[in-house]
């Protein structure tokens, strides 16, 4: 089991996260599905799958990377539909 960061970070296959020094640079894109799986299938801390996700969207706002080719930011309050 990894960490979060190393979760995104295989899932948009990825050898490096953004640097500090480049607020503007984009790493890569991970789509709403695949973030959705890993809510679903990993041991990240949280009690929903909702909270879930809303952990691993932070960490796409963190790192640099898109979903679904769009900022992050938009996806704080998307709540999944089962």
């Amino acid at each position: 089991m990894g960490t979060i960061a190393e979760l995104v970070k295989k899932a948009a296959n990825l050898g490096k996260l953004a640097k500090k020094d480049k607020p503007d640079e984009i790493v890569g894109d991970i789509s709403l599905e695949k973030l959705k799986e890993m809510a679903k299938s990993v041991d990240i801390p949280g009690n929903t799958e909702e909270a879930k996700l809303k952990q691993i969207i932070g960490s796409c706002i963190s790192y640099k990377i898109t979903i679904d080719g769009k900022d992050p930011r938009e996806f704080r309050n998307f709540k999944p539909q089962n």
